[in-house]
């Protein structure tokens, strides 16, 4: 059995367009799942909203899909910085929304927490996809503890926190978006495979990513890939819709 599954695409059409061409080039898919984060902050998400639709077998919703109707609250007694980004997510669902027609905003809502494939009938077997972890979608499954500390400034989530954050979960393999970083992980025998994201990469590599995975009969694997697309065509994109503090997100772009 052979998945795709692909995450935070963040409006990023550019980069969808690359990562469901190169999954059309993969042989024999049983199914393609996306993992949650279709349109919020990218210059283009109804076409991003769409697209997904029209390409996967199943998806699930994340943290950004529930802030397009529902953003964070500000709370005023927070840090300066906090406030700001609140501020930010806050005008970029507003014009998120404006951009949306009605129906893929009903289908973002309409979206379930969690998806599960099962090879053999045993949930001890399933493939689990959400879009940060089996409990909410803002809990971050950190990779392995020496990944931790050697490139992300420290150890940030032990193996005995991330038992409590997984423990009653039956599956023989978790796949996630949220934390932008490709990374393999074990708990027990439970593969956790961060198939990172499409769009705003969080590990340096600017290429867009998804994850292939396999089960062998026995067990489940991971294959990362990692798709070059045309940043150029992006930073056009953002320059012609002008989002929020859209000169931001062009400079991002354009540092890669």
């Amino acid at each position: 059995m052979r998945v795709v599954v692909f995450s935070d695409v963040h409006g990023n059409l550019t980069a969808l367009e690359a990562v469901l061409a190169d999954i059309e080039r993969q042989p024999a898919l049983d199914a393609v799942v996306f993992a949650g984060d279709a349109c919020l902050f990218g210059p283009r998400p109804g076409a991003c909203a769409q697209r997904i639709q029209e390409s996967v077998t199943a998806a699930v919703y994340g943290n950004t899909d529930e802030w397009i109707d529902r953003p964070l609250p500000l709370d005023e007694a927070a840090p300066a910085a906090t406030q700001e980004r609140v501020r930010f997510i806050q005008a970029m669902a507003t014009w998120t929304q404006a951009e949306m027609d009605p129906a893929g905003l009903q289908w973002l809502r309409a979206l379930p927490f969690e998806q599960r494939i099962s090879p053999t009938g045993n949930p001890q077997d399933d493939l689990l996809i959400v879009h940060a972890n089996p409990r909410d979608v803002m809990g971050v499954i950190y990779p392995p503890e020496d990944i931790q500390t050697s490139r992300m400034g420290g150890l940030k989530q032990t193996d005995e926190a991330l038992a409590v954050m997984l423990d009653g979960t039956p599956a023989g393999g978790i796949a996630f978006g949220h934390l932008h970083f490709p990374n393999v992980r074990y708990w027990g025998s439970v593969l956790l495979a961060n198939i990172s994201s499409v769009s705003l990469p969080g590990d340096g590599d600017p290429r867009a990513k998804y994850g292939l995975l396999t089960w062998d009969g026995r067990r489940w694997s991971v294959t990362h890939h990692y798709v070059p697309y045309d940043l150029e065509a992006e930073i056009a994109a953002f320059e012609t819709a002008q989002p929020p503090e859209w000169e931001a997100a062009v400079r991002q772009l354009a540092a890669n």
